[in-house]
């Protein structure tokens, strides 16, 4: 049986303030108990409609505009709680009224990504988005916005390492989260401050893209490397598929048989994150490396099979470990070993790596680009004066 709930502006003509005012308050009502809240308002008795529940006279719209707001949005927000299933009570009313939403946060995320949705959201930043929901459930499967503060972020981000998503992903979560409420606050559908700008809340920093690249022979190890199932099989390949090309996880995943063009030996491909189109052209062994996953498939079939990122960065940690390659590998490291090969190892220049990776900007590929200690090493054997 559902809650009797009522909510209604009322002048109370027994307190008297200094100036002859009474207060203003919202008369609430459920399940036949009733209690009164300040709007923090006043007016004078004579100048108030009681059947109306709001300022008479000139003068009084902006008032009663306020007064119209505070009760619709406290209806609406008992409206949500009581279909989110959460029990109804006067604390809750007064947490509202002081600024401690309650609203059901996956519902308040659901509707500001489609709002982003809307702006033109690049599809590998929703999968982003939609990874992080599907965490988030997993973590707390009902989640308020009065839940979310600094202790429950450092809870959450716990949970994530647990996960062993790396610093990467690590970073992406709590960007996207902290993103998501912003807007929310901007929308009313959380009151109060961001969590994230509070001194106590975690502070998540961006990881060193420059970091990990494998040299040759490392890549050459995967590339002898037998998998024992057909998921570490396709795995090992989409990663030196990325170490071949530059494409990114979400590029690899969604890469489709009609993006191939065999004819003319090219990928010609839609970048899901900047969607612009990369053109990759087809060296023998990039054509052997996709020729495995191939064979009766449509054009509009995808080449490798579902692996999720988080699943495919952990078998490439065991086959890191079964290769003896002491380095925290993930997909992304096949995208900054193609660059840093190309670049240390055969001299290619920024322009053209630039062209090949998708961007638009050199600056942009400085970050993939790594000078080994090889290189460093013979830079300084030749910087001598004299």
């Amino acid at each position: 049986m559902g809650n009797k709930v009522s909510v209604k502006p009322i002048l109370r003509t027994d307190k008297i303030l200094k100036n002859g005012n009474s207060p203003i308050y919202l008369q609430v009502i459920i399940n036949s108990v009733k209690k009164t809240f300040t709007l923090n308002e006043n007016v004078a008795p004579k100048d108030w409609d009681k059947k109306s529940g709001e300022a008479k006279g000139k003068g009084y719209k902006p008032l009663n505009d306020k007064i119209t707001k505070e009760k619709t949005d406290l209806e609406l927000f008992l409206r949500q709680n009581e279909l989110a299933g959460v029990p109804l009570s006067f604390a809750l009313v007064d947490n509202f009224l002081k600024g401690t939403n309650n609203n059901d946060f996956y519902a308040v995320f659901d509707e500001v990504l489609e709002m982003k949705k809307g702006d033109g959201l690049a599809e590998d930043t929703v999968y982003k988005y939609e990874t992080l929901r599907k965490r988030l459930k997993s973590f707390k499967a009902k989640l308020f916005t009065s839940d979310i503060d600094s202790v429950f972020i450092t809870k959450f981000n716990n949970y994530l390492k647990k996960l062993e998503i790396g610093e990467g992903g690590l970073y992406n979560h709590h960007k996207c989260l902290k993103c998501i409420i912003n807007e929310a606050i901007e929308y009313k559908k959380f009151k109060g401050d961001n969590p994230y700008k509070s001194k106590k809340s975690l502070k998540v920093k961006s990881p060193d893209h420059k970091t990990i690249f494998l040299e040759e022979e490392e890549v050459l190890k995967i590339l002898k490397f037998k998998p024992t199932s057909s998921t570490m099989k396709a795995t090992k390949y989409m990663f030196l598929l990325s170490c071949c090309t530059g494409l990114r996880y979400g590029d690899l995943y969604s890469l489709k048989v009609s993006d191939i063009d065999w004819n003319n030996k090219i990928i010609s491909k839609k970048m899901l994150k900047t969607k612009h189109i990369v053109d990759i052209p087809l060296n023998r062994q990039i054509r052997a490396l996709l020729a495995r996953f191939l064979t009766n498939k449509k054009p509009s079939d995808k080449v490798f099979p579902e692996i999720s990122n988080q699943v495919g960065n952990r078998i490439l940690k065991k086959i890191a470990e079964e290769c003896k390659i002491d380095k925290e590998i993930s997909f992304h490291v096949g995208r900054h070993t193609f660059a840093s090969y190309l670049v240390n190892n055969k001299n290619v220049s920024l322009p053209l790596v630039s062209k090949l990776l998708g961007h638009r900007r050199i600056a942009n590929t400085m970050i993939y680009t790594n000078s080994n200690v090889k290189n460093l090493r013979s830079v300084m054997d030749v910087s001598r004066y004299g």
